[in-house]
Formats: C-alpha cells, structure tokens, sequence
C-alpha cells in the first residue's frame, strides 16, 4: 500500500530543493514568475496594462525551468482528477499498487494529449502567429504555472490533514479555476482589441481546436454517457 502522506512530503521536498536551485540558477525567470503571480493578484477589478510583465528576446519553452512546470501542471491535473473520481478515497486510506497500475493509461493519455497540442502550437502555429499572439500564450502559461503551484499547494494541506474533507478540495478548486480563467481572460481581452481579423482567426481557432476540444475528448473518455 502507497501511503500517501509519506509520498505528498516527498514530493513536497523535491518542490523545495527544485525552487532553491532555481534561485541560483534561474533567478530571473523565477523572479517573473513571482512578480507575475503579485501583478495578477493585485489586479484581479482591473484590465491588465500591455507593457507590464513584458518579455526581451526569445521565449524558449524548452528551458529546464519551464519543463519543470508543465510536468508539475499535468501531475497537478491528474492527481485532482484521480481525488474526485474516488471521492476521498485516495486520500484517506491510500492508493493501492493496483489502482496506481489502473491509473497508469489515464495518466499517459491525458499527459500525451497536453504534449501533442504543445508540440503542435509551437511547430506549427507558431509559424502563422504574430509575437504579439505568441506573448499572449507564453503569459497565459505563466498564469497556468501560478494557478498550478496554488493547487499543488492546497492539495498538500488536504492530503496531509485528514480532518479536511473532499469538498475544501472541490470548492478551493473551483475558486483557483475561476480565477485561472479570469487571468486568462484578461490576459486575451488586453490585446485581442489590438488584433488585425486574421490574429483573431487564429485565436478562435486556437480556443476551439486546442482549448476545448482535447479536455471534452478526455472527459467524454473518462465519463462515457
């Protein structure tokens, strides 16, 4: 048997020695990252002004540090996919070697899917977008990051006190993905206006086919009617 409280601290410790290599080696992408989370959360009643938290030279989505964060986010989405569906079970009598063995092909799915519409936007839209749609993605990633780390964060203090029940788990839940797509929102809405036709094209098509449809193939996977 997994106990999951032995497991939830180890993976709380490596977060720590990862943000304290971080902070020597990649100080200023970590730096961003934290003004970023301030400037979102200090700004939540008001439109974001465009030249704030801005970017100089090439976003490179292949750095250690932003890999790092993509594989924390889908670890993040599978493991709170996994407490709902069990309903607490996870987190108060532990996973056994099977159910983990049976999570095994949801898990593959859902972190091959994030993985072919990353590889997709950056090799093949990436050709048609402009930089200022290409800024708009990388800061709704930043956004991603953030909303990732807080629920991380939350799912700790729910795996770890026993007394927390599985709806603190789905109410901080809701509240951090209503914020997630209030950033987002916001983050779109601040330059959409400036857009040529053709940028908003690619927009609408980047939402429908990038957006919502992987997550509705997977929930109508997991949940057949």
């Amino acid at each position: 048997m997994i106990q999951n409280q032995e497991l939830t601290s180890f993976f709380v410790l490596v977060l720590i020695i990862v943000f304290y290599f971080f902070q020597v080696f990649q100080k200023t992408k970590l730096l961003y990252l934290f003004r970023s989370a301030h400037y979102h959360f200090a700004n939540i009643l008001f439109l974001y002004n465009k030249e704030n938290l801005n970017v100089h030279g090439k976003i490179n989505y292949f750095n250690y540090f932003y890999i790092f964060f993509f594989t924390l986010i889908n670890v993040v989405i599978i493991v709170y996919i996994e407490s709902f569906v069990f309903e607490g079970f996870i987190n108060s009598k532990g996973m056994s070697t099977e159910l983990s063995l049976s999570f095994l092909s949801i898990n593959s799915l859902i972190f091959l899917m994030l993985l072919v519409r990353f590889l997709l936007i950056k090799y093949i839209l990436e050709k048609f977008l402009s930089y200022r749609l290409k800024f708009i993605f990388f800061k709704n990633y930043i956004v991603s990051i953030i909303i990732g780390l807080l629920l991380f964060i939350i799912f700790v203090f729910y795996n770890l006190n026993s007394f927390f029940t599985i709806d603190y788990l789905k109410n901080t839940f809701i509240i951090l993905i209503g914020l997630h797509f209030i950033f987002q929102a916001k983050n779109y809405l601040s330059l959409i206006i400036k857009c040529t036709s053709k940028e908003v094209m690619y927009f609408i098509l980047y939402l429908c086919a990038f957006k919502l449809a992987p997550w509705l193939w997977i929930y109508q996977d997991l949940f057949p009617t």
